[in-house]
């Protein structure tokens, strides 16, 4: 009997743990577009740049969508896991990622089966980069997926509106607006023309501050009302 309550024990943990770690903590933690995450870090012109990104990035959740598999290696010790290796295309960089949940492992089974040559959508904690593969733990298989985005708009931020919209690399500081924010880019090329890159930055370091004070005023107005 004591033997099966610490096993449930265990497994009420783990799921816990898991949990925590793809939400990016027992409170909050919006889930960040993984595309855009690779696509900028590939673009990124400097080692600084990237480990930039890369701290921004760490320890997150990140929506990852037209993951081409390139590799599936399937365990046959247990527990069950499937190790695969998928290529990411706006950014040409492989992301590497561990299936181990049931759910997830039952997904990639269901019919049509998930094989080398398909594409599936995963959410997964940013563990780090080697060489030129993202590395994700844990992970979740979402869905089966298309090799690319239809003619139209689909991404992350039409469903979450505080997930990751735009990144920019060229401050002191990397600097990410959501998509509710997407209005203060009108004045992108102004400021860049008139302060240079840093003064983008830091302008929009200083709007993101004040409506993030504003939000946060009028989100405890609310709670307030009888």
């Amino acid at each position: 009997m004591r033997m099966v309550q610490m096993k449930c024990a265990g497994a009420v943990l783990w799921v816990y743990m898991i949990a925590v770690a793809l939400t990016g903590g027992p409170v909050s933690g919006a889930t960040s577009n993984g595309n855009d995450f690779a696509l900028y870090y590939s673009e990124a012109k400097t080692e600084k740049g990237r480990s930039e990104l890369l701290a921004d990035a760490k320890g997150r959740p990140h929506y990852f969508r037209y993951l081409q598999i390139m590799s599936m290696d399937e365990s046959e010790n247990s527990p069950p896991r499937v190790t695969i290796t998928a290529f990411e295309p706006s950014s040409y960089m492989d992301v590497r990622f561990v299936v181990t949940k049931r759910v997830s492992l039952k997904r990639l089974k269901e019919e049509p089966a998930s094989k080398v040559g398909q594409a599936i959508a995963v959410t997964g904690v940013v563990q780090g980069v080697v060489t030129n593969t993202i590395i994700l733990r844990p992970v979740i298989v979402r869905h089966k997926d298309r090799l690319a985005p239809k003619r139209g708009k689909e991404m992350i931020y039409e469903f979450n509106p505080s997930a990751t919209f735009y990144s920019y690399t060229g401050g002191k500081r990397a600097v990410s607006l959501t998509y509710k924010d997407r209005d203060l880019l009108q004045f992108k090329n102004e400021i860049l023309s008139k302060h240079g890159k840093n003064g983008w930055a830091e302008f929009l370091e200083r709007e993101l501050a004040k409506r993030e004070k504003e939000r946060a005023e009028s989100s405890s107005g609310e709670n307030r009302k009888p």
